[in-house]
Formats: C-alpha cells, structure tokens, sequence
C-alpha cells in the first residue's frame, strides 16, 4: 500500500491537470494511458474508467480510426540487434526509441533526446511512431470530430523526459478552437461578399467611364469631361478603400502575392510624381526631385511598390498646406536603394510615430481627419516593403514636416526581357455581359481576336473546338463554377496547354494556382496589368522550363507553406521538411538541386544538417542557401562556409526566389559565358 502523503500528492496532481481548461491526456513509455483529465473527458466524450491503462492511440479516442497494430515491426528482429541487454530486447514490444542508450549498431547514443534523432532517420522508426502514433517529439496537428458535437481540435504531443534524460511517456494537450474557425470562415465569407457585391458594378462603372475619357465613345464638350473626371475619382477612391481592406484580408491569411521583376526605381517615383502634378500645380506647391544617376535596379512587384509610392506622396500632397515644400530622393546606400518623401506639413508627435505603421490607426488631427482615410495604407506599406526585403520607417517633428523613406535591395544582375508576341486569339470567359464586353474592348484595341462565352460549358466546348492561344477565366458564374472550369481544361488532354488567367473577386489564388492557373488577377479589371500578364503569357508560351527541385527545410509550416506556394508558381518541384532530422531523410532518397535550410529547429538544427552535408560525398556539391532570423553563430564558421547564400527573415519571397535563379544558374555555368 502506497504512503499516505504519496496518494495526496498524487490527488493534488491530477486536480492540478482537470483544472486546465485545455484536455488533457499522459501516456506512459509503453504507450499506456494513466491520465485523462476531465475536459478531455468531457471534449472526446470518452470516461476515465474507460480508457486508462489501456494502449490506445489519439486517432481511436477522436473517433477516426479503429486501433490496429497491423505493420508493427521490431527493431531487434529487422535490424539483427544483438544487444542483449536491451529492456525490449526480443520483446512483444516495438518501442525501442524510448529505451536510452541501446542501439542496434552498438553505437552508444547517450540520453533519449540524443538516442532519438538517431532513431528518427531509421525505417523501422518511421514505420512504427506512423501506426502508434508517437513520434517522441513535439507534434501539432488539427483534427475535426462530430461527436459529442462537431468541434475542431488541436492536438499538441510531446515527450516526457526525466532530469537524467530518460524517456517517461507522451502529454497530450487538446485544445478548442472551433470558435477561432468558425470567426476565420466568417471573416472569409464577409470579405468574398464584399469583393464580389462592391468590386462587380465599380468594374464597370470605372471600366467604362475610362474608355470615354480615352474618347472610346466619341468628342464630349468640357462640362461633361468635368463630371466624368469627378466620377472617375471617386470611383477610384472607393476602389482604394476596398482594396485596402482586401489587402489587409490577403496580408493576414498569407494570400498577397507579387509578380517580381527588374525596375527602375527613378522611373517609378516619376510615373507617381506625375500623377500628383496637377494636384501639387493647384496647391501652388514646390515639388523637388532628387534621384541619383546610374541607380541599379531593384526585383519588385510594380504595382506594390507604386501603391506604396502613391500612398507616401499622396499624404505629402495632403497633409502640406498651400505653398509648401513637397521633395522625393532616391539615392544608394550599400548594397540598398533608399527612397525618402518629405513635406512641410503638420508632422507627427513622438507618441503617434510609435503607432503610425499598425492597422486603422490615424493620427488624431484635426487635418487629418478632414482628408479620410481608412487607416490601413501605411499597415499595407509596411508589409509590402518588408516582403520585399527592406525597411521603412519616419523621421517627423510637430508643425515641422515629416520624412518617410523605404529601403530595397540592389539587384546585382541584369534579367534579359521576355519576348512578347501579339495578334493570337482569347476566349473570354464571363458571365457579366459589360464586363465581358469591357475585356474585349481592351484586349481587341491591343490587337487580340477575342472569342466569348458567358457560361462554363460553354467555355469548355470552345475551348476544345477553337483551341485559343489563351483563357481569360471568371470564377462565380452559374451551372460551373470558375474552378470547376479549369479543373476539366487542365485535365483534358486537348485543351491542357492552353494557359488560364483567372479575373476573380475570390482571394482564392492559392486554388487557382494548384489547379494550374497561369496568373490570377482580383476584378475590378485593371487593363494595365491583364495586358502585362497577357503578353508575358504569351511571349512565354512554348518556352518551358525544365523544373528544378528546392528542399525546403523550416520548422515553421506557415513560412513552409508561403515558399512552396511562391516557388511552386514560379515553376519549382518542392520538397518538404520540418526539422533536420527529416530533412536528412528526404536526401537519402531524393536529391535536390538547392536545399533553403533554416539554422534554428528542434531535434536537429541547420547547423548539424550541413555538417551531415558535408561528410556524405553525394550530397556535398547541392549548394545551401540558409534562412535564418538569428545571428550566425560564428564558432560554427566551417560549417556555415558550406553555403552558398543567406537570407535574412523576413524576407520578400521575389527576393529569394531571384537567389535561388541565380545561384542554380552560377552552378551551371549560365551566367559566365
């Protein structure tokens, strides 16, 4: 009979773990359940008395699988073990992982966390921690049940480890996030409502008012422009609004994508200066431009960076009275293109600069208040700018004026441009009448032949019996839907070829792109930019590339899945891993030609992987560009010479993806003549 106090203790333990509100569940090294607590009771629908002592796996306790031990192996039986001493040694038992120090090569591998990285690159290891379902190390996953009611779990495993190292058992956390769901999908809903109810009728309107203005509809007297001009303004106003709010949606579920390309950033600060002259003429402004010759270019997305010139000079213009000062420099700083817009106008307090970059915050002025605003523009700039790999921040003093600048990468190389071929066939495919009219206008003025059809079956017949050199998609249309459409063109062998550009009010690029969409632009139509996309499109068409495998290696999914997304668009074959240990794996039975490795994972860092690289002669030639938001840590010098780049994070993935081109073309000789 157990000691008296040790049976309190043992009460005071678990009334310590069913008083966390999350469940939760402990499992001893053989994979037996001694605790359950009663929120995880109450969550699985399962009793205590039910389930403990027994070995049950977590996917038998949700309710998705039967328990099954079929395909279990042992390691002393597949590997010929010969050490005898070994508790599990020709045992009923297939957890020899959690046994320290045994091994079957002899090798002593020490404490458990050191005995399972060397498990963890072993068959036999992979097979059995997949069927029990204990992998030994730290495991996140999300599972949906239906009973005792339809919640979304998620499941947090990791090990129990003792002060000498050895293996104790595993402790489940289950923790409710159905309501976080359930806000998220509401959020998506709203938002896809807002595009598609405000973005349709404003597509047509700024559409059409734009081609009148171009005299598409014939001579109009001054009174008339005048009214035209002011409906064309606020159309676009309330296009930025909506797009801000758009773009915040795409920012905070990782959907904002860029189409990365040489520019010259002097042009662009130009293209926008121009914009505002006629504003600044009207305030009898100063405005004084200072851009330093022989710049070198720098990979950005176009419109992103003028959306973010545009916001900066907008607000120079705005908050600067009559007669004031408004300059625009852009000079070189390192290896840095620096862009700095400065005014004369009110300024901005100490206090308020801390805040000035988070979303909806404005600035409490009288001024400012008058000009409107969302309080989203400098939020979205931030990240624009960061995505691309720089910085910005605001040098200001109260009643003094304010300077914001912005710091991109240099591009060290030239990019030879596409060439663009013109005068082929598009089928527009939209069930919007004035929208699929308003396409045709565009595309037919740049020297298209467009074909129509205002449904998905249709598009689908014509498809198949015009064959056009390119598709212009809508999404939400009746009968089949958009994807439904590319779905069965990419499948069908006699329409495959044909590249797709997606015009959707849906932020839903990522299904687009998996389905094997070309482009995906957001609807209201943007003539500029469906025209660059077309004509990229097909001054590419017939020149493939041949795709070149990246190992993507990073402990965080999240960063995981946006490279794959990005590389994948950009025509790579991906490979996953989430620490080192399955990194190495993946080598063993592919190889890559360029491995993006992070420094700082568990079980096995970056580090102990490119020390592993090193030895293994196959491995050793695949060039390692290591991404990382930690310094370096320089004793491991060596090591970190073996790869070739570093990135740093946050990064623009258009940045990395450059990188990754020009280090794969150095290592075939393509860039030294």
């Amino acid at each position: 009979m157990k000691p008296k106090n040790e049976l309190i203790e043992q009460r005071e333990f678990h009334a310590i773990l069913s008083s966390i509100a999350d469940g939760v569940i402990l499992t001893d090294r053989k994979g037996r359940i001694i605790h359950i607590s009663s929120p995880a009771e109450s969550m699985l629908n399962i009793e205590a008395d039910e389930i403990v002592g027994k070995s049950i796996s977590i996917s038998t306790l949700i309710g998705k699988e039967r328990q099954t031990k079929k395909g279990l192996v042992f390691c002393w039986e597949e590997k010929d073990c010969k050490e005898k001493s070994c508790p599990v040694y020709k045992r009923d038992n297939s957890r020899c992982w959690t046994v320290t120090d045994t091994c079957p090569n002899s090798v002593k591998q020490g404490v458990f966390r050191k005995k399972i990285r060397h498990c963890q690159t072993c068959e036999v290891f992979e097979r059995n921690s997949k069927i029990l379902e204990e992998p030994a190390v730290m495991l996140v996953k999300e599972v949906s049940i239906s009973e005792p009611q339809n919640k979304v779990l998620q499941i947090k495993t990791n090990p129990i480890v003792d002060e000498e190292g050895n293996f104790l058992g595993l402790v489940r956390t289950l923790h409710d996030i159905t309501l976080e769901r359930e806000m998220s999908a509401m959020k998506d809903e709203f938002v896809s409502t807002v595009s598609h109810d405000f973005r349709i009728p404003l597509t047509s309107i700024k559409g059409y008012v734009d081609l009148i203005l171009d005299g598409e509809a014939g001579e109009f007297n001054e009174m008339q422009k005048e009214f035209l001009t002011i409906v064309k303004q606020n159309s676009d106003r309330l296009i930025s609004l909506i797009n801000d709010f758009l773009d915040i949606s795409r920012i905070e579920s990782g959907k904002m994508n860029f189409n990365i390309k040489p520019e010259n950033l002097k042009s662009l600060v130009q293209e926008v200066v121009n914009t505002f002259q006629k504003f600044i003429d009207e305030k009898k402004m100063e405005i004084d431009l200072k851009l330093s010759d022989k710049l070198p270019k720098v990979l950005v997305d176009h419109d992103r960076i003028i959306q973010v010139l545009n916001n900066l000079v907008s607000n120079a213009v705005k908050y600067t009275p009559p007669m004031g000062k408004v300059k625009v420099a852009v000079i070189k700083k390192k290896n840095y293109i620096v862009v700095s817009v400065s005014d004369t106008g009110v300024g901005i307090s100490t206090k308020d600069q801390e805040k000035l970059f988070t979303k909806f915050y404005r600035v409490d002025s009288s001024l400012i208040k008058e000009t409107g605003g969302s309080g989203l523009g400098l939020s979205i700039c931030k990240t624009i700018i960061e995505r691309h790999g720089g910085k910005i921040w605001v040098k200001s003093e109260e009643n003094k004026g304010s300077t914001f600048s912005f710091s991109l990468p240099a591009l060290k190389t030239e990019v030879k441009p596409q060439l663009i071929k013109q005068g082929m066939r598009i089928l527009v495919v939209d069930d919007e009448p004035d929208i699929s009219k308003l396409i045709q206008l565009y595309l037919e003025k740049e020297g298209y032949y467009v074909l129509k059809a205002f449904d998905g079956l249709k598009a689908l017949e014509m498809a198949k019996k015009e064959h056009p050199d390119l598709i212009t998609l809508d999404i939400m249309m009746g009968k089949v839907d958009g994807f439904e459409v590319l779905k069965k063109l990419k499948e069908d062998t006699h329409t495959a070829s044909i590249p797709v550009i997606v015009l959707s009010v849906i932020l839903d690029e990522k299904r687009g792109y998996r389905l094997g969409a070309a482009d995906y632009l957001p609807k209201s139509v943007d003539k500029k930019k469906l025209i660059e996309s077309i004509n990229k499109i097909i001054g590419e068409k017939g020149q493939p590339e041949k795709e070149k495998r990246v190992l993507v290696v990073d402990d965080d999914r999240d960063i995981v899945s946006f490279i794959e997304f990005n590389l994948r668009k950009a025509n790579f074959d991906v490979l996953k891993a989430y620490n080192g240990i399955e990194a190495l794996k993946i080598l063993k039975k592919q190889k890559p030609d360029i491995i993006l490795l992070d420094l700082r994972m568990p079980e096995m860092d970056g580090y102990e992987v490119l020390g592993a690289i090193k030895k293994d002669k196959g491995l050793s030639g695949i060039p390692v560009i290591i991404m990382t938001a930690y310094d370096l840590d320089r004793e491991k010098a060596e090591v970190l010479d073996l790869a070739v780049d570093k990135v740093s994070k946050p990064f623009s993935m258009r940045m990395l993806t450059s990188r990754i081109k020009e280090t794969l073309g150095n290592d075939k000789g393509e860039e030294d003549g």
